[in-house]
């Protein structure tokens, strides 16, 4: 078990100044609270949702919708997950993603800027239909292919065969979200946050069964989470049965950080 990253991202690069974002899309600036640097309220959904809007087409030439009682993606976090993934793996074996949301961001960044083949899997039914919508309207139907999870994660809805690795940003928030609502900018629905009694039960439960699995094969399974506590937690269980790492992620102030299972290796 390494103790260190094996790669660092830091999300800022990945993104890009407001002035400059305003210029393209000047209907950003009804948003604006102050001018002089420019500055947004990044507590207000509605905010925050419209300048990701533009990132990702900007940036990622992506058209993204995302319904407003769900989960905003931040652009630069999810480009960073992609550009982590895109690193690590070698193989031109599709790549799996569990829980894509209702944007699908992870898996049209995957797609869309590096080629990959993505099959992805939702479990919520109305950010299965808005996953589906992003993927058409982004023409990327060849590339991403989506599947209604009805609770399984890989027995009974991934094809058999041999993937390149596993991606998933899995709900990691325990039942109680009574802090969490009190945020300011918080928004998301249950399937997107809640992991079960324990905040890692999810996250433990897809790399067993991603592990076990005998007829899907993966050569690296990742799990996004929120903290080095988390992270050692995982790689305290699993680093005993395969060669486990990390990456860690720069977002402004805050770390995330990607857990890898290598599994090339019986």
């Amino acid at each position: 078990m390494k103790e260190k990253p094996i790669l660092t991202i830091d999300a800022k690069y990945l993104g890009m100044k407001f002035d400059e974002l305003i210029r393209n899309y000047p209907y950003l600036s009804k948003f604006l609270i102050s001018s002089r640097p420019p500055k947004f309220d990044l507590g207000e959904p509605l905010t925050l949702s419209e300048l990701n809007k533009c990132l990702f087409k900007e940036l990622s030439e992506l058209d993204i919708e995302v319904p407003f009682n769900h989960l905003i993606p931040a652009y630069s976090l999810r480009a960073a997950n992609a550009q982590a993934i895109n690193e690590l793996v070698k193989s031109d074996e599709p790549i799996i993603e569990i829980g894509t949301g209702a944007s699908g961001a992870i898996a049209l960044i995957l797609a869309k800027k590096y080629g990959k083949r993505i099959i992805a899997t939702e479990i919520n039914a109305e950010s299965y239909e808005s996953a589906k919508k992003n993927i058409q309207q982004n023409k990327l139907e060849k590339k991403i292919t989506l599947f209604k999870s009805n609770g399984e994660i890989i027995k009974g809805i991934i094809p058999k065969g041999n993937y390149a690795a596993l991606v998933s940003y899995p709900p990691i928030y325990p039942s109680d979200l009574t802090k969490l609502k009190k945020r300011r900018g918080w928004k998301g629905v249950k399937t997107e946050l809640i992991a079960g009694k324990n905040e890692l039960d999810f996250a433990i439960q897809l790399v067993n069964e991603s592990l076990n699995s005998k007829d899907v094969e993966i050569d690296f399974v990742t799990v996004q989470v929120m903290n080095k506590v988390q992270l050692f937690k995982l790689l305290n269980l699993f680093s005993d049965r395969k060669e486990c790492y990390f990456i860690e992620i720069i977002a402004g102030t805050r770390k995330r950080y990607i857990l890898v299972v290598d599994n090339r290796y019986k």
